[in-house]
């Protein structure tokens, strides 16, 4: 055999062997980068009880805007279980929940209620779960009048609403502007899914989740296994963690009782306070 021919076979030798030791090293480069790279994430948030404490609010505000700003988290799941609670409140974590929803999907997982305020923040999500039982609705507001300005030797006014704002007539007539909102959030946001008219809207009915199922309050009855997996399948993920959000429990009104309903509708004040907020009547 010629060194011309020796020379040959081993260069191919060397170039079969090629493809073997590239597969190889792939093989090996993924084994040992796959734990430095982290995996995607599915953030789950908790909201529950009545939402009038504003260090409360804040807190989840916090959640809702890191799980924004962090690129792990690729998809959010609120888990949700509140009869509302203050207008200012209520409003604030539905406009960043619609902010959230523009570069991430999320999605609700209703428990035990999802009604008033509850129910607001709901729809601001990509897709609602509730439980069969879960309670729904109760789309509306209150409000506490308040008391008519009156005259004080030691305290002069330039106007006769400078103290109240206003007239209970015109606080009334703010409450309806209220509700025109809420209505008007629950028929955008719900869009062609919705079977309630405004009329039925503002009844302010209370749906269990098979009904609201039906009339289009929400989109399918779940748990929070589901609510994940459709957030992982919105987020296009088939691999992936789960962050649980443990926000800290405001001190009061964290369960509303008789006396906490009570002390609210019983509120003095020369300016009205609104409502997102369902209560029995007695």
């Amino acid at each position: 055999m010629t060194r011309l021919q020796s020379a040959g076979r081993l260069a191919r030798r060397y170039f079969t062997a090629i493809p073997f030791f590239l597969l190889i090293g792939l093989i090996l480069g993924g084994l040992l980068s796959t734990p430095l790279i982290p995996r995607p994430v599915i953030a789950t948030i908790t909201v529950s009880g009545v939402l009038v404490d504003q260090e409360y609010t804040d807190n989840i505000l916090d959640m809702l805007r890191y799980a924004r700003d962090d690129k792990s988290i690729r998809g959010v799941v609120l888990r949700l279980d509140s009869s509302g609670g203050s207008v200012s409140a209520v409003e604030q974590i539905y406009l960043d929940l619609l902010r959230l929803r523009q570069e991430k999907p999320v999605v609700v997982s209703v428990g035990n209620t999802a009604i008033s305020g509850g129910y607001y923040i709901a729809v601001a999500s990509n897709f609602i779960y509730a439980e069969p039982t879960s309670q729904l609705g109760n789309i509306g507001a209150w409000v506490n009048l308040p008391h008519p300005e009156e005259l004080d030797e030691d305290v002069s006014t330039t106007g006769p609403f400078k103290a109240t704002g206003g007239s209970r007539l015109k606080a009334m007539a703010q409450l309806e502007m209220v509700r025109q909102q809420f209505v008007a959030a629950v028929m955008s946001q719900r869009g062609e899914r919705l079977e309630l008219s405004e009329e039925e809207l503002s009844r302010a009915e209370l749906y269990a989740g098979i009904e609201g199922l039906k009339y289009g309050l929400i989109d399918d009855i779940g748990t929070r296994t589901a609510a994940v997996e459709k957030a992982a399948s919105l987020a296009g993920l088939r691999n992936y963690d789960i962050l649980d959000f443990v926000i800290p429990k405001p001190v009061t009104f964290w369960f509303l009782s008789s006396s906490d309903l009570a002390a609210l509708k019983s509120q003095a004040s020369l300016v009205p306070l609104y409502y997102y907020l369902y209560f029995e009547q007695e």
